[in-house]
């Protein structure tokens, strides 16, 4: 999922939805961010293919029920972001999406996710299963309103190249929110040696240098005016992730993928779904230039 970051600012985003009452949240951030950066947008609603013997009902005989679906959603898309270019097509709502977004050389994907309001629980369902393990650009799965610019912007990292693409797209996307470098360790064997406490403390200490390293070699360390603050925790990076994020009321958490450590395994493949459903804000998933290239999904 590789930004065109010598082009500037993304010139078109995609969002895909089915105009359920949620999805007004990933409307309202996508149409936020499209003012924000100047872009145009997409917004791609699919049609479900009739099932060959159905019988239609008799008011569906009466009119052109595509027709008037097609009327429908772009009345409900162009009340909230009238400058919007609706595109409705027949076909599974997840193939839909990238389809359209490869062939208008989109930018940046926007999802919603929806709520089971009777189980009390954040799902994604296929259609954001489908563009999250097939995307070529960056993904954008939007849980919160939109009542704001991001203001407060975590990086997950683990001081790999497609973590430091991810740190890159974040301080290039939203260069004026405060962005913080997260960073969660375990000390491997610590339990076979014998001082725990000053073999932590030397790991830590190993583990900051690394970090002001990766720091000092993005991009981010030469362009931006402030560079972000790097934050190392001990212990499991995604509880850490989730609740650092659900008391610190963060924004966004941005990753990349094809990382190398816990933090990064958690968003490889369907554990990505469980980050994203779980964590408490907005998720920008940002794939590494070569796993874009491929299409391919670990």
């Amino acid at each position: 999922m590789a930004l065109r970051q010598t082009a500037g600012l993304p010139k078109r985003l995609l969002l895909a939805t089915d105009l359920s009452a949620r999805c007004d949240r990933a409307l309202d951030r996508a149409t936020q961010l499209a003012d924000l950066w100047g872009a145009e947008l997409i917004v791609v609603h699919a049609l479900e293919a009739p099932v060959e013997g159905d019988i239609a009902p008799s008011w569906h005989r009466q009119t052109n029920s595509q027709v008037s679906a097609e009327d429908r959603a772009r009345k409900e898309i162009h009340m909230t972001s009238p400058r919007a270019r609706v595109v409705v097509e027949t076909g599974k709502p997840g193939e839909v999406a990238l389809r359209v977004a490869e062939a208008q050389s989109c930018d940046l994907i926007v999802l919603g996710i929806a709520r089971d309001e009777l189980l009390g629980r954040v799902f994604l369902g296929s259609t954001v299963d489908c563009v999250l393990q097939r995307a070529k650009v960056p993904v954008l799965v939007v849980r919160n309103r939109a009542r704001q610019p991001y203001r407060s912007i975590v990086v997950a990292t683990d001081f790999s190249g497609p973590s430091r693409h991810a740190l890159e797209a974040a301080a290039f996307l939203f260069s004026t929110a405060t962005t913080k470098l997260f960073h969660a360790y375990k000390p491997p064997m610590s339990g076979l040696v014998s001082d725990p406490s000053s073999y932590r403390r030397e790991f830590r200490e190993s583990v900051a240098k690394e970090a002001e390293e990766f720091l000092a070699t993005s991009k981010v360390s030469k362009s931006a005016g402030e560079q972000p603050e790097i934050m190392l925790e001990y212990g499991d990076p995604h509880r850490l992730l989730h609740e650092y994020a659900q008391e610190k009321s963060v924004d966004l958490v941005v990753a990349g993928t094809h990382g190398r450590s816990a933090l990064m395994d958690v968003l490889i493949g369907s554990v990505a779904k469980k980050l994203v459903t779980t964590l408490p804000c907005d998720t920008l998933l940002v794939r590494s230039a070569s796993g874009a290239a491929s299409g391919a999904s670990h």
